[in-house]
Parts: structure tokens; sequence; C-alpha cells
């Protein structure tokens, strides 16, 4: 997609620069169709109407729909539509929709470009997987399975009020058909899994894997938003070897590399947030001592 799109820019001020010269094929009143004009709209149609147009019959029919165009735009201007507020007001807002466009290509390519540049430096080594899976050999001697539901807001006041109602009595499973944003499994009650260790983003797997059965977190913040999770069960599944847990850990290895990458950067940018600013003061999240919150068997069964 970037070549094309460098591409049809080098050949954009190829066309500025020598379409004095291009011969002229039709006018319209001041107006004039040059062969580069066709060439250039030509090039952007698929490639089936460009075999069409190669021909005597299509060549002169794309011609006469361009001069019909001309025509219509040359009496629009002569209307002085041009000089209307309306028209103005959407030239306006198509222009600032263009800058706010290149803007969005201009960081998206400097943010993949950077990527390819630091990604040797995130990569994980033989010995890396080595050591993480020494490190961590009686998860994969012994290694756990869990299901759980969680409520997902993007809002924090909203992720507390969803806890209230439970705490209220309320069931999970209601409450998450009627708060949560997680279209997947909002419908079951906000049931997910079962996952294993790694699967999901790390803030949310840790309270996860350290709740008990029945159990319920207050609101647990991630990239994707405010959870409240629900421990439905977790058991111990086959133990695995290194061969078999490889990939897996070298996923979360490069993960964790990424992330404490992109925490340094957070903290040398001195990066400050005011969340107050966009949706008003926010409370602290409703829950016990510890963090976790009881709930009734019947409610995490349902």
């Amino acid at each position: 997609m970037k070549k094309v799109l460098f591409i049809t820019v080098l050949a954009m001020i190829g066309f500025a620069a020598c379409k004095d010269k291009s011969p002229v094929v039709a006018k319209v009143g001041n107006a004039k169709i040059t062969q580069e004009t066709i060439n250039q709209k030509l090039a952007i149609m698929p490639p089936a109407y460009q075999n069409f147009a190669a021909t005597p019959l299509g060549k002169k029919q794309f011609v006469d729909s361009l001069v019909r165009e001309t025509i219509m735009v040359e009496a629009a201007k002569q209307a002085g539509i041009a000089k209307k507020p309306e028209y103005i007001e959407a030239l306006k807002e198509f222009e600032e929709s263009q800058k706010r466009q290149l803007e969005d290509y201009k960081n998206g390519l400097l943010i993949e470009s950077y990527l390819r540049e630091i990604q040797p430096t995130i990569i994980a080594s033989e010995a890396d997987v080595a050591a993480y899976y020494q490190a961590n050999k009686e998860f994969f001697d012994k290694p756990v399975e869990y299901t759980v539901k969680h409520i997902l807001t993007s809002d924090k006041a909203e992720a507390e009020a969803a806890l209230a109602e439970i705490v209220k009595g309320a069931k999970f499973d209601d409450v998450a058909r009627k708060y949560s944003q997680d279209s997947g499994s909002s419908e079951n009650g906000g049931l997910i899994g079962p996952f294993k260790k790694g699967d999901l983003v790390p803030e949310f797997e840790k309270v996860a894997l350290d709740l008990k059965d029945n159990t319920m977190s207050g609101v647990v913040e991630t990239q994707y938003g405010y959870h409240i999770i629900l421990k439905v069960s977790q058991k111990v599944i086959p133990a695995v070897n290194f061969e078999q847990s490889a990939s897996v850990i070298k996923r979360i290895v490069e993960k964790e590399k990424f992330d404490k990458w992109f925490e340094s950067k957070r903290q040398s940018l001195g990066v400050s947030v005011n969340y107050d600013a966009l949706k008003g003061s926010i409370s602290q999240p409703v829950s016990d001592d510890d963090g976790y919150i009881e709930v009734e068997e019947t409610a995490a069964a349902e």
C-alpha cells in the first residue's frame, strides 16, 4: 500500500511538471482535458475497465465521460457554486479530514518503522526461553487452566456502578448483560475461557489466578478498559515439556520485554493524564479489605 501511495505521489508530481506539454484531447470553455489527465484518471480505474478503455469504443466513451464531467464543473463555477457558504464549509471540512488522515498515516508509518528498528531488542532468544522455563518449571509441571466471567467497561465509574449492584445482591450474569461492552461474552453472563497462563494480559491474569473459585475482584484496569472478574473454576491439567511450551514462552517473554521497554519510555517522557478532565471525578472501587469480594455460588454457576 505504501509503495502504491509513493508511486501515485510521484506520478502526480510528474503530472504537475509536464501537464502543459501534454497533448490537448478536448476543450470545454477554458478548461482543457489533456492526454496526461486521461492517463491519470485511467490509472485509478479497475483493471477490467482499463482493458475496455484500451479499445477504440472504450476510449471514446471514457473521454466523453470526462467531457460531461468537465461541463458540469465549468457550469457549476459559472453559477457561483464555489462561492456559496455550504460549498466552502464542506470543502474546509474535507481538507481538515485529509490533514488528519495524513497525520495519522505519518504517525503510523513512524511507529511501524520504529518497531522494525527496536525489534532485535525485544526478540526472545533461545536462552531467554530456556531461562523462563526453568524459572517457572513448577507451573509447567503442574499447569492450571482457569475459567472466569468478567464485565468490561471503558469508564471506571460505570464499572464501579456495576460492581456496586453486584455487592447489593444483583446476579453477576444480569449485571454483565447490562453493563459489559465485551459483546462476545456479555450475553453469556460474561463467561470466557478456559485459559492458561500467558493467554491474557498480565494485569487481568494476575488477579484471575489469585482469586478463589466463586470469588470476585474489585475494578481491575487493563489496556482494554475496566474489568470486574469473577473466578468460575480452576483445575490442574497435564504437564507440558519444554518443546511443547517453547512457542508460548517465547511470546510471553517478548511481551514482557516490550512492556518493560514501553514503561521505560513512558517514564522518560514524563507522561501525565488527567482523566477527570474528560469524565469528571472518579471514586474509589467498592471492595473489601483485600480487594476481593465473595460471591454466592449460584451467581457464579449461572
